[in-house]
């Protein structure tokens, strides 16, 4: 096995880890959010789409101004493209 392939693989281990962090970052800004907001207000822990991430997003910019959470979120979805391009380059997918 190849030191590409080994990186490549790496990167692929890590793609659904950085997911998941995500989406536990994504779930903890709801549930900060829903502790300030009225119960008909709440945001629902399903369904997301990216109207639902862009509100989200605005309320808890609104609510928590120096909030870390969404920082967070977003350094996992750079790190999975990240590991996406990795991965690519490992197992040669993009080689002429």
């Amino acid at each position: 096995m190849t030191a590409r392939l080994i990186i490549g693989v790496v990167a692929l281990v890590f793609i659904p880890i950085c997911g998941m962090t995500g989406m536990f970052k994504t779930f903890e800004a709801v549930d900060k959010v829903n502790e300030k907001l009225p119960k008909d207000q709440q945001l629902d822990h399903g369904w997301w789409y990216l109207s639902k991430y862009q509100r989200l997003h605005r309320k808890y910019q609104r609510l928590y101004p120096e909030g870390r959470v969404l920082v967070q979120f977003q350094i996992a979805a750079a790190l999975i493209f990240a590991c996406l391009l990795i991965f690519g380059w490992g197992f040669r997918i993009f080689a002429r």
